[in-house]
């Protein structure tokens, strides 16, 4: 990625890199040096950056940092906790690299620039996109600019292999030698289809007679009832755990796991199990898999769709990569089929020695 204007990036013996602020260097009116920190991908690196180069007091009219106050103040009231952490970083971003810039004689170019600035890390940079469409529209109606110059840029495209089902013989391998934490997630996430962010949040309370009640945090807490079968609930009430504790818990002090830090360990532990080391295997191809599940036992589309809590058009998204695999195995079987009546009668070719 290339770093913003006056940004000096600073290499220790050691090997460890840390970066400042300094404006106009190796000039006669060099500014003074500010610290950045030592990872640029971390959101106080840009905050930090942010507030050396300008604040919102300094912002002038019409340009990016005063679209951004303008926005924070009345807007950020109506956010949820995890949209003002997530909107947070990239608004800092933006305003750090171009926060002086007109609102108005920004261009579709220059979003293009800036996603391209980003495209190591495509899902952040289409979070990035979102966020400042978002920004844009909400600046139209109050005289920033007369257009969203963001509608219709294409997003970056991403490798979407965090959508793959889990294969079987690495979910029965997780399930038989991982520690108690990760075999409790892999059975929830295949029993209930739900995200990370969701399945810390499971607790005993939230168990019916016959499923679980949860509030989806990608729909703004949306309440939702997962049926599960008999066998799925006996499963989980046999773990013994207590009415207002989580199913999953953090490994050493047995407390709630955040989502990140359970995708951390996870991947962690990942890595030195060989057998599973190289498997397209993430805590979100889970909810793929419950959704194979679904369709392999005959469930229709619009069935998965109201049992797991999500649109018809998820489902099927989901399901592309369950469909290709399941394909390719159909047009293999044929061909064994067909190549039962050929029958060759070179059994063994070994070379001769000579």
């Amino acid at each position: 990625m290339s770093l913003p204007k006056d940004v000096q990036k600073v290499t220790k013996p050691s090997g460890q890199v840390y970066y400042y602020y300094a404006p106009k260097r190796g000039t006669k009116n060099a500014g003074k040096r500010v610290p950045l920190g030592s990872d640029d991908r971390d959101p106080e690196f840009w905050r930090k950056l942010r507030d050396a180069q300008h604040g919102p007091e300094n912002a002038r009219d019409g340009t990016l940092s005063a679209l951004i106050a303008d926005f924070k103040k009345r807007r950020w009231s109506k956010l949820r906790p995890a949209s003002q952490r997530t909107y947070g970083h990239c608004l800092n971003r933006l305003e750090a690299e171009g926060g002086d810039r007109l609102v108005s004689a920004m261009t579709r170019r220059d979003i293009y620039a800036l996603l391209d600035r980003m495209n190591e890390t495509p899902v952040y940079a289409n979070l990035m996109l979102s966020v400042l469409r978002t920004l844009l529209e909400w600046g139209v109606p109050r005289g920033y600019r007369d257009d969203n110059p963001a509608t219709g840029v294409k997003r970056v495209e991403v490798e979407d292999s965090g959508h793959v089902p889990w294969p079987e013989e690495g979910y029965r391998y997780v399930m038989e030698n991982a520690p108690t934490h990760f075999r409790r997630m892999a059975f929830l996430g295949r029993a209930t289809g739900q995200r990370k962010s969701d399945l810390i949040k499971m607790r005993p309370a939230d168990l019916t007679e016959d499923g679980i009640n949860l509030r989806i945090g990608k729909l703004r807490d949306k309440p939702h009832m997962v049926p599960l079968t008999k066998g799925q609930m006996a499963e989980i009430k046999s773990w013994g755990v207590r009415d207002l504790e989580f199913f999953i818990t953090t490994p050493t002090v047995g407390k709630r796991c955040s989502a990140n830090y359970l995708n951390q360990i996870w991947n962690e532990w990942r890595k030195g199990a060989a057998p599973v080391r190289d498997q397209k295997m993430t805590i979100h191809g889970l909810r793929a898999t419950a959704i194979d599940d679904r369709r392999r036992a005959g469930t229709e589309d619009g069935a998965i769709a109201d049992e797991l809590g999500m649109s018809v058009k998820m489902v099927s998204r989901y399901l592309r990569f369950a469909d290709k695999i399941a394909s390719a195995r159909a047009s293999r079987d044929r061909r064994e089929r067909k190549m039962i009546r050929f029958e060759n009668s070179v059994t063994n070719l070994k070379t001769s020695g000579r």
